[in-house]
């Protein structure tokens, strides 16, 4: 597993089995040097809400028996495979995170957890999330285009489709996707930000890798994959090294300030594959810097 690339799965169980009621009360989390932790996240309230006889006690009795079966386990999915038969977790439903420090890891848990567990969906922010502006910027040339689509099932109608999630891992997407004869994974990465921006942005840049080499694994090894970045000048020293990892991810790597280089992406993205302009956009890896 890449370094600092956590998977997991989201725990549940039913108090009453008569009733037939599951609730998720926590996630098994396997770092990338090997094990499990079970961590139960949520509390005895949300827990009684649903059968009263959860106690304490009851809990940390659950919480050991689940470890103990976690820890019978010599790997991820046989471990996985335990947990699901125990009807502890839905086997298909793995999910993955990027986090190369301990804040980092306790955030994205936290995360996690209010996403899985504790849901804070009953105060809602009416606010629309912002999107990123190279994604913004490159929906609204496909759009130009007249080639974006606006579902996953778009892509029958060879339409580009932004945001879509890889299979067995919907926690991780990809920014673009087109498929014609091929499938084309579209990843951006947006440096205008500031310098300390920048520098982080290496986490996006490896979440966005792995979700294209599991999209490659899901699609097939015929899959491309694509990646549009703006680098402004200033800040290029530090987006560099974050490029050619792509590079050596086998991505082919085009700059969205530059107009030749732009236009050789959108037909990496649309052109026929087997043609001679298309296998040399591909093989090029980047084109300019």
């Amino acid at each position: 597993m890449t370094p600092s690339v956590f998977k997991y799965v989201v725990l549940r169980l039913a108090p009453d089995f008569m009733r037939g009621e599951s609730i998720n009360v926590g996630i098994a989390l396997f770092p990338p040097e090997g094990g499990c932790s079970i961590l139960f996240l949520a509390n005895q309230k949300k827990l009684q809400t649903v059968d009263l006889s959860w106690t304490a006690a009851k809990i940390t009795e659950w919480h050991h028996h689940v470890q103990e079966i976690a820890d019978q386990s010599s790997d991820i999915e046989s471990c996985i495979q335990s947990l699901s038969r125990f009807g502890y977790c839905a086997s298909p439903n793995t999910g993955m995170f990027f986090a190369p420090t301990d804040k980092e890891l306790k955030q994205e848990i936290q995360e996690l957890s209010d996403l899985y567990v504790t849901p804070k969906g009953f105060v809602r922010n009416t606010r629309k999330k912002r999107q990123p502006r190279l994604i913004s910027e490159l929906r609204q040339q496909f759009k130009n285009r007249q080639i974006l689509g606006e579902s996953v099932e778009d892509l029958r109608d060879h339409l580009v489709v932004s945001n879509v999630p890889i299979p067995e891992h919907p926690d991780l997407k990809a920014d673009f996707v087109f498929k014609n004869g091929v499938y084309r994974i579209t990843q951006t990465l947006d440096y205008r930000v500031s310098t300390q921006g920048a520098h982080n942005k290496i986490s996006e840049a490896c979440t966005k890798t792995v979700a294209a080499q599991f999209a490659k694994k899901a699609w097939g090894e015929d899959t491309l994959k694509l990646a549009v970045v703006n680098v402004p000048e200033e800040v290029a020293d530090v987006a560099d090294p974050h490029i050619d990892m792509l590079i050596a991810q086998g991505f082919s790597v085009f700059h969205a300030t530059d107009a030749s280089d732009l236009e050789k992406y959108h037909f990496a993205v649309t052109g026929a594959p087997g043609s001679d302009e298309f296998i040399l956009s591909h093989s090029m890896g980047i084109v300019k810097q």
